[in-house]
């Protein structure tokens, strides 16, 4: 039990990591379309999120802080990076991530739950 936590937790800590490198490094993701930025905000929230989830499974509090850490890393991005700017798409980009990771994590939670009921 204790190397599953060991690696919930290494996985956690690498995608923290990758996030806040992406949200905080010095200039912008470049534009491979127009508004491509957002998706990526969709795509790093969505994978940190569940990430998280799985790493911190017995605890109630996640999906708070995930939600109240979406809008605060993009206006911390600004006070950290002053080339970089607040924007309120980047922060709808983040909770779109959110709320589709946990409705996948709804989904996987649904499915192990009638996976195991129907074992018995």
């Amino acid at each position: 039990m204790k190397i599953l936590f060991r690696i919930r937790y290494v996985l956690f800590m690498v995608s923290l990591t990758i996030l806040l490198y992406g949200i905080l490094r010095p200039e912008s993701p470049p534009n491979l379309f127009n508004q491509s930025d957002k998706l990526m905000h969709v795509f790093a929230f969505l994978g940190f999120s569940l990430i998280t989830r799985f790493a911190f499974c017995c605890r109630k509090f996640v999906w708070l802080a995930l939600f109240l850490s979406a809008p605060s890393l993009e206006f911390l991005q600004h006070y950290v990076q002053i080339t970089r700017q607040f924007s309120w798409a980047d922060v709808a980009g983040n909770l779109s991530g959110l709320v589709c990771a946990l409705v996948v994590w709804k989904i996987i939670l649904k499915e192990s739950v009638e996976k195991n009921f129907n074992k018995n």
